[in-house]
């Protein structure tokens, strides 16, 4: 049975309901009684500027919305799960809305919402330098590490063809893998890529194991 395409028949619509519901998260995480996501966020290294910058928020409860109300088509809902909203926004509009999941039995997994263009999160560095990570919370960590020298660009569950533009121009690229993203960064591994031993650079930094994981990748 195939799997019928979801198809933005309105941008404009779902461009505003998808801003709406960003800043709506956005408010949620710095207001009150989400101390404890709050707290999550700073033991897993994120600095309050990181945070700020990246406009991340809080998506208190699974949401589901009629897609025809967000001007898609091809899936009856628009699922905004509960976890931490990621906006990606290219040339000053939101493109791309992406959600780590908390709660309901789906900790750490990442749901693109439906209607979201393929566009990847590009962290624009100081330098032609790129590192190449799978996640996106991953890729705001890995950015805010590195002094926002290097450009970070996160795949998400992106095509490699979506990342072509994100990386043409890199003066180097490397990719840094999880020990599960050698499938999902394999068009950018090379033989002398080694796998860091965990499931994400956020789960590193709650361990206090980050600072030497990235030293053995950035030498």
């Amino acid at each position: 049975m195939e799997t019928p395409e979801k198809t933005v028949t309105n941008p404009g619509l779902w461009n505003e309901k998808a801003v709406a519901a960003t800043i709506k998260a956005t408010k949620m995480l710095w207001g009150k009684h989400n101390e404890t996501i709050q707290a999550w966020l700073y033991e897993s290294g994120f600095s309050l500027e990181t945070l700020r910058e990246a406009l991340l928020g809080w998506q208190v409860r699974n949401t589901r919305r009629p897609a025809d109300s967000w001007g898609t088509e091809g899936v009856d809902k628009i699922l905004l799960p509960e976890g931490i909203t990621i906006p990606v926004i290219r040339d000053k509009e939101l493109k791309r809305v992406v959600i780590f999941r908390m709660g309901h039995g789906h900790d750490g997994e990442y749901h693109t919402v439906e209607g979201s263009a393929p566009v990847p999160l590009v962290l624009t560095g100081s330098t032609p330098r790129t590192a190449i990570v799978r996640r996106e919370l991953d890729a705001l960590l890995l950015h805010q590490e590195l002094k926002k020298e290097w450009t970070v660009v996160a795949t998400g569950d992106l095509p490699p063809a979506a990342l072509e533009d994100a990386l043409n121009g890199a003066d180097s690229l490397c990719p840094v893998a999880l020990n599960n993203d050698t499938q999902a960064l394999a068009p950018w591994i090379t033989p002398s890529t080694c796998p860091l031993a965990g499931t994400s650079l956020v789960d590193l930094a709650r361990q206090g194991a980050l600072a030497q994981g990235l030293a053995s990748v950035f030498k």
